[in-house]
């Protein structure tokens, strides 16, 4: 005979859906309190393991029993829920990130030092290795633009010369703008943008170079432009000229000098590759800036419609012109030197004599072939000045407000001066034999180059965007620069 089997009524927690008993009040797999109402399931019990006696007939006619036809499923087996296993996990985990946080906060930790940095300049503290490094590195690519490539070893030079530039510029002034050239750069705070080292500054100036220099490439290469056959010359006689100057400085080739001066990774092919880009660029660029230059009425309109901005500088219609100039400089003779200030003071009878030198070298000017080519001989014949006694005496730019005496400088901006005009000015130094070149109208000039150089950034910018830049600041490494 078959044993019937008893049902029980039992729960379904609603948190873990583990199966519990109907007086249960708290789940025993996930701990929670069963407060509300679970929903009551029918459950089939396996039959009890109470021994009950059977007739042997009984056990025999069971045995004639045929076979069901569906043998019926076993109930699945509920598998416990791994939630409370995995948020106790996490939870230790982020008390355990907390402490270790707090610790390392009170241990005065740079906690910012832990963090993952973004791909910029700023990625590196330094980006300086030692030369035996850097010259592995130096055929690693760290940035792409157009189907151009930009190395390690391309990287140093643009780097260098990026630093010889800015040393040449800035000059005395130095000190003042807080660069020591006894210490590495990576280590002093640049003074334009105080979030940035010397060595991020530079080297993100340099990157940039590389960036304007293959746009501008590009752009003549899609326009035709050639080198003119001056350019194509001095790259021809360049690989020589640098042969010769590495045997003279004692190097086996150019590749030792170039590396010697520029950095380990650098070759003469990389430097030749630069140069030619660079008078690539320069020409392209002067070919743009006379091809773009705009008409006097457009210059006159753009800086009517801006003259309140350019009234802010300081600059007006009235003020003068740009001006280049010639001038021999004949300076008194004698005088009386005061022993305590240095200052030396002459007579009316020594200025007279000074004037009259200068009346003589302007007459003989006059009678001679009177152009601009012999004022030039002249003033290298004749000047006194030391800055200019080799260029014909020459003074390009000058314009309102620079930095030359008051009387060379106000005859040179007279906006009635005339190509050609000729004059003789007194200043502490002596008397100025002037000559004048050419000029315009400041505000013309500044009007002019402003415009042009929008036009021109708008043609490039539309260029950087049709050719972008990408730069992995991570593989950026370059050598220490020998600035002695």
């Amino acid at each position: 005979m078959s044993i019937p089997k008893r049902r029980m009524k039992r729960m379904i927690c609603k948190f873990c859906n583990a199966e519990v008993e109907e007086d249960q009040r708290v789940c025993p797999v996930c701990g929670k309190e069963l407060i509300e109402e679970q929903t009551p399931v029918e459950i089939a019990e396996q039959p009890l393991d109470t021994e009950i006696p059977v007739q042997e007939e009984s056990v025999e006619a069971v045995a004639e029993q045929e076979e069901p036809d569906v043998i019926p499923e076993e109930a699945p087996k509920h598998k416990k829920s791994a939630a409370p296993l995995v948020l106790s996990i996490i939870a230790a985990v982020l008390a355990l990130a907390s402490l270790a946080l707090l610790l390392m906060i009170a241990l005065g930790v740079d906690i910012k030092s832990f963090l993952p940095r973004k791909n910029d300049i700023l990625n590196k503290d330094s980006y300086t290795v030692v030369n035996d490094k850097a010259e592995k590195q130096g055929d690693t690519v760290v940035a792409t633009l157009g189907g151009k490539e930009l190395t390690n070893g391309q990287l140093q030079i643009y780097y260098r010369m990026q630093v010889i530039d800015f040393l040449n510029y800035y000059g005395s002034y130095l000190d003042q703008i807080g660069l020591d050239l006894e210490k590495p750069f990576s280590e002093q705070t640049c003074y334009f943008e105080d979030d940035k080292t010397w060595e991020q500054y530079l080297l993100g100036v340099a990157i940039e170079t590389w960036q304007n220099y293959q746009v501008i490439e590009l752009m003549a290469q899609e326009a035709g432009f050639e080198l003119n056959e001056e350019y194509k010359k001095s790259l021809e006689t360049m690989p020589e000229d640098l042969k010769a100057q590495a045997t003279e400085a004692g190097f086996d080739s150019v590749d030792a000098l170039v590396q010697d001066v520029i950095g380990p990774a650098c070759t003469e092919a990389l430097y030749m590759d630069y140069v030619r880009l660079a008078f690539t660029c320069e020409a392209y660029y002067a070919a743009l800036n006379e091809q773009m230059k705009p008409v006097d009425d457009e210059i006159a309109a753009y800086f009517d419609k801006n003259a309140d901005t350019f009234a802010e500088s300081g600059i007006t219609k009235e003020m003068g012109n740009i001006a280049s100039v010639r001038h021999i400089l004949i300076c008194p003779k004698g005088g009386q030197t005061d022993e305590t200030t240095g200052t030396t003071t002459y007579s009316d009878a020594e200025w007279a004599a000074c004037l009259n030198e200068a009346e003589k070298i302007l007459k003989e000017w006059k009678e001679g072939e009177a152009t601009e080519d012999s004022f030039g001989e002249l003033a290298n014949k004749y000047t006194e000045d030391t800055g200019s006694n080799t260029t014909g005496g020459l003074y390009e730019d000058i314009a309102p407000g620079a930095s030359y005496v008051e009387n060379f400088l106000n005859w040179s901006i007279d906006m009635n001066r005339q190509k050609g005009d000729t004059g003789i000015v007194q200043s502490e130094f002596g008397y100025h034999i002037m000559y004048y070149v050419d000029g315009a109208p400041y505000w013309k000039n500044v009007a002019e180059t402003q415009l042009l150089s929008e036009k021109i950034t708008q043609m490039t910018d539309a260029a950087e965007e049709k050719w972008p830049i990408s730069v992995d600041y991570r593989k950026i490494a370059i050598s220490q620069l020998d600035l002695s």
